[in-house]
């Protein structure tokens, strides 16, 4: 039968991940909990085992998957891989979502460190190489540890039928996700771990990219509209409380990208949020910031402010602050993404905070965000947002 470790009642999770790191290091199979079901993995680098995995997970229209450790280890593999592309794995890895791009040409890729007998199981002859990072902090362990890449996969239930409890099917795809370790295929050179029953929802969905175009292979978890929003630009504007500076900068970029991309907002591919480093969350916006926008024909009596937080921080391709202190904030709380960081104002200096002071200076700050928020629009490069199509 198929060997099962129950993570949840190990004494010391630790020898469980280096006993799994072990079995993939002989070339044996293992099989690991995700974010929406069980998956089976294989080391890249002992081609009998990326041949098992394949017959274990062999199913119509299934192609392997490299599990790269970060987003960032994308290029790696791929260094020639489209922006696009990139930033959305950053988005949404780890996460239900497998990225196929063109292998590209070139040296410099960590595919060519993997056995040809290996590439040619899950590199088919078009060299579209999957690519797919699931989200769970087992596999998080095992990918710290092991010293190869790995190949992942879809594992095959014991009942192809799908009638048995923990196995949900996927209509369109005729495919089982297994979400229980009972309902593994029987095969005493696997190690599974047992992290109980998954709340499945579905297979990862699979898409192929090609530079600024993307086409949903096959349909997941993650719909069409959300690979969508995931994938347009998004600016980041940030003060102090977020009830002055930062809502009125970002109301003026909204309404010149509006300008700018023909006046309809679904033909806009970036998107704009605001917050504060110091912000209470709710608080409406000050009546001076709300006067002197009107001038702009803009309004802001719905805007409530919004506290800065690791998810609007990761998610943002720009982040445009008000001053030297709100850049320094960012960088010692999220050291990793001060790249993305940038003072509003182009000239280096700060924008004045007019917060209790006078219609007069509310108005002098907005018209000092009007200047530098057209330069930021003008830069702004949309080419790379993907353009999606609904399935092959």
């Amino acid at each position: 039968m198929t060997r099962i470790i129950d993570w949840r009642r190990a004494e010391d999770p630790r020898d469980v991940v280096h006993q799994a790191v072990q079995e993939l290091t002989e070339g044996r199979l293992l099989v690991v909990p995700t974010d929406t079901c069980y998956v089976a993995l294989a080391s890249a680098l002992i081609p009998r085992a990326v041949r098992a995995l394949e017959a274990w997970t062999e199913r119509e229209g299934h192609q392997l998957s490299l599990v790269p450790r970060s987003a960032e280890e994308v290029l790696d593999f791929l260094p020639q891989i489209s922006r696009g592309a990139h930033r959305l794995a950053r988005k949404v890895w780890p996460g239900p979502l497998v990225i196929e791009h063109a292998r590209g040409s070139g040296a410099g890729s960590l595919l060519d460190c993997i056995p040809s007998e290996s590439l040619k199981v899950f590199l088919p002859e078009t060299q579209q190489v999957r690519l797919w990072l699931p989200g769970n902090e087992i596999l998080s362990y095992i990918l710290r540890l092991h010293s190869g890449p790995l190949v992942v996969g879809l594992p095959k239930s014991a009942d192809r039928a799908g009638g048995r409890a923990g196995v949900k099917r996927v209509d369109d795809e005729r495919m089982e996700v297994v979400t229980h370790v009972g309902q593994l295929a029987v095969d005493p050179e696997v190690l599974a771990i047992d992290a109980g029953p998954i709340e499945g929802i579905g297979t990862p969905t699979v898409v192929r990219i090609d530079g600024s175009h993307g086409v949903v292979i096959s349909e997941g978890v993650i719909a069409k509209e959300q690979l969508q929003a995931l994938s347009q630009l998004l600016v980041l504007v940030v003060c102090t409380g977020n009830t002055c500076r930062s809502p009125m900068a970002a109301a003026l970029i909204q309404k010149k990208l509006l300008e700018r991309f023909g006046g309809k907002s679904e033909s806009v591919p970036v998107v704009v949020a605001s917050a504060g480093v110091s912000a209470f969350g709710g608080d409406a916006a000050s009546p001076g910031a709300r006067q002197a926008i009107r001038d702009y024909g803009l309004q802001l009596e719905s805007h409530r402010s919004t506290q800065l937080h690791s998810y609007l921080v990761e998610q943002a391709d720009l982040i445009l602050v008000m001053g030297n202190r709100h850049r320094s904030v960012i960088g010692s709380q999220w050291p990793e993404h001060l790249k993305k960081v940038h003072l509003m104002a182009t000239d280096g200096g700060d924008i004045s905070d007019p917060f209790g002071g006078s219609l007069e200076l509310y108005q002098q700050c907005a018209r000092d965000l009007d200047r530098y928020t057209s330069q930021w629009v003008d830069q702004l490069d949309a080419s790379t947002v993907i353009r999606w199509e609904s399935r092959l």
